[in-house]
């Protein structure tokens, strides 16, 4: 039996005894040699090369016949049909037509299977080459989308380098010159770090990987390459490796970045951070702010255990307690307590604090904030504080107000008094007088004199009477305020004056007044008071020159004002009288004050502590200017907004 070598023969099963397998092929040469009778090999022929085209083979798939099966098979099937050939007849002219025949068969089949098979081959390198287009298509699909592309960098001279399409469109260039070429677009500040990189690689150090700056156009991009040097006899062949555009990720982690800078400031600023506790492991992470509350070290590492030795011994078992709340019932707890930092310092601490949950329902970690509250808790104990103080001063003012009223009472009682009880008899003893100098003919001169000073004596009574009067009405200061012409103030006054003016003894001159918030009877007492000591205080012979005038100034430009009003009318009034030594300026507002003997200028010393009081009244102030022998000049204050 022949042996030989046929690759096909594998995919068949040839177990059994020689006699068995020479029984299988006899019937097999038997159904052949009855075709070539019959004239029918060309259609088994058509039949057979059309199941292995439509992969219908008994026991193998038309890709693993390969042509050594053609020759192989064919040979051996026609020695075996000539040692066959005698069994099958003996009639020598059938036996000799049947080698002819089996010879032009034999011909016919090699061709057409070879033919057959370079179909198939053919029609596999087309799937083949399908698939790599549509892999390469992928590719570079993928390379776009992904902002990468690919190359291969010959290095030997021999112009052989190859770029994917998405290298030319990440540079944005047509096409590339060489390294030299590209570098000339690299960002200055980054083609030292670059060419360093490419340089140890291509010695054989470490794989060519660099981030760098690429502009190109007037456009700015971030880069990042990775490459791999391919060695032949140790020297640098070729370089593979990939480009890609990083420059959305590159702005995405910087704002990322200046995001979590913000949010670290703004914890800061709200003196607020954040952590989270393993509860298997025991570490609790906490933010940069909440270990600077905790006055721990930056990055220092923290457990359960530790972070318990930080809470105040008395606020232990609360916070154990909302530990235990929220561990068992899962739900979240709030709660303020007091921690002890390592230098000593005491902070009070507000913690919110959240469950989760692993997939089986139970707690494995907490998560939450803490915030230091110690100012906000010490302000809110000081408002309280000022909160009873103000209770207090509010149960006094209430008090003084109701001992306000009864004072107002009895001041209006002493003006009762003051008006009817005491000037009566004052005025019955100045009646009585005169009439008994006038009908009493026998009066010696001592009576007369003795009955003059008595008149005259309660005629200064009288007068200061009244000027009490006057100035207790002062301390019943009226709420209402209504607006003041201050220029039909003193309009007024002219006319009560008009005799002396016109004699041209009195001289006013008087500026544009404004128009203020006041008690209207307070105001014209002020202006006559003044002006009436003007007058009085003239110098002999000489005739009275009143001078008015008013500005607006700033309430920070007064040492004395009140800092809550911002502008007040300074309205000055001027004379040119005989004046006063300045060192009493603040005494002669003073209540019974007098510079001047009573024989010389009439009056009781109550006039300008009534102006003092009046233009208090109005929360504004007077001071007084002068010089003895040239006069005197009074600035009233008083607030633009009353």
């Amino acid at each position: 039996m022949i042996k030989m070598d046929v690759p096909i023969l594998k995919y068949y099963d040839l177990r059994g005894t020689e006699e068995q397998l020479v029984e299988q092929f006899l019937s097999s040469y038997t159904t052949f040699l009855t075709s070539v009778i019959n004239n029918t090999l060309n259609i088994t022929l058509n039949e057979t090369l059309k199941k292995w085209v439509n992969n219908q083979l008994p026991n193998i798939s038309k890709d693993q016949l390969v042509i050594e099966d053609i020759t192989f098979v064919t040979y051996i099937r026609k020695q075996a049909f000539f040692n066959f050939l005698p069994s099958y007849t003996s009639d020598v002219k059938l036996a000799l037509d049947l080698v002819k025949e089996i010879e032009d068969y034999s011909l016919e089949l090699v061709a057409r299977s070879l033919k057959t098979l370079m179909e198939i081959q053919q029609e596999k390198f087309n799937e083949v080459n399908e698939t790599l287009k549509k892999h390469e298509k992928g590719l570079l699909e993928a390379q776009e989308i992904a902002s990468f592309g690919s190359f291969e960098w010959d290095l030997t001279g021999n112009e052989k380098s190859t770029y994917t399409p998405q290298v030319f469109k990440i540079f944005e260039m047509e096409s590339t010159n060489g390294l030299e070429d590209f570098l000339n677009y690299v960002h200055p500040g980054d083609r030292e770090k670059l060419q360093a990189s490419i340089d140890k690689a291509l010695k054989g150090g470490d794989d060519y990987e660099c981030e760098y700056r690429f502009r190109r156009n007037g456009k700015e991009k971030i880069l990042w390459t990775k490459g791999v040097v391919n060695f032949i006899e140790k020297k640098p062949a070729s370089m593979v490796g990939t480009i890609m555009d990083i420059t959305d990720r590159h702005y995405i982690l910087q704002r990322l970045e200046r995001n979590e800078e913000l949010y670290k400031q703004a914890q800061k600023l709200t003196h607020i951070g954040n952590w989270i506790w393993d509860i298997e492991t025991g570490i609790i992470k906490y933010s940069d702010e909440l270990l600077r509350i905790y006055g721990l070290k930056p990055n220092e590492e923290m457990t359960f255990d530790k972070a318990i030795k930080l809470v105040h011994p008395n606020d232990l078992e609360k916070m154990h307690e909302a530990l235990n709340y929220s561990l068992t019932t899962h739900k979240p707890h709030e709660i303020e307590f007091r921690v002890i930092r390592p230098d000593g310092d005491e902070r009070i601490i507000r913690r919110h604090a959240e469950v989760l949950l692993d997939e089986k329902g139970k707690p494995y970690k907490l998560a939450g904030t803490g915030q230091d509250i110690t100012k906000e808790v010490l302000l809110n104990n000081e408002i309280k504080e000022r909160e009873k103080q103000l209770a207090e001063l509010n149960l006094s003012l209430e008090q003084k107000n109701i001992a306000l009223e009864r004072s107002n009472k009895e001041l209006t009682s002493f003006s009762y008094v003051a008006s009817h009880d005491l000037q009566e008899p004052l005025r019955k003893i100045k009646t009585f007088s005169n009439l008994i100098l006038e009908k009493e003919k026998n009066l010696s001169e001592e009576g007369k004199d003795c009955f003059g000073r008595i008149i005259i004596s309660a005629g200064r009574m009288q007068t200061l009477i009244e000027d009490l009067l006057s100035f207790s009405r002062t301390q019943l200061f009226e709420n209402t305020l209504k607006p003041v012409d201050l220029n039909n103030v003193l309009n007024e006054i002219r006319i009560l004056h008009s005799e002396t003016i016109k004699e041209g003894r009195l001289v006013f001159n008087i500026s544009n007044l404004p128009v203020i918030n006041a008690i209207a009877f307070q105001i014209q007492q002020l202006f006559e008071n003044i002006i009436s000591n003007s007058i009085k205080y003239s110098k002999p012979g000489q005739n009275t020159e009143i001078i008015i005038t008013c500005q607006l100034v700033n309430g920070e430009q007064l040492s004395f004002s009140n800092d809550k009003i911002k502008k007040y009318y300074k309205i000055s009034i001027s004379d040119n009288g005989i004046g006063f030594d300045q060192k009493y300026a603040d005494k002669i507002f003073e209540i019974f004050q007098r510079l001047h003997g009573k024989n010389e200028y009439s009056g009781t010393g109550i006039g300008l502590s009534i102006c003092k009081k009046i233009v208090e009244n109005h929360k504004g102030f007077i001071i007084a200017q002068s010089k003895l022998n040239i006069g005197s000049t009074f600035d009233i204050f008083l607030p633009q907004e009353n």
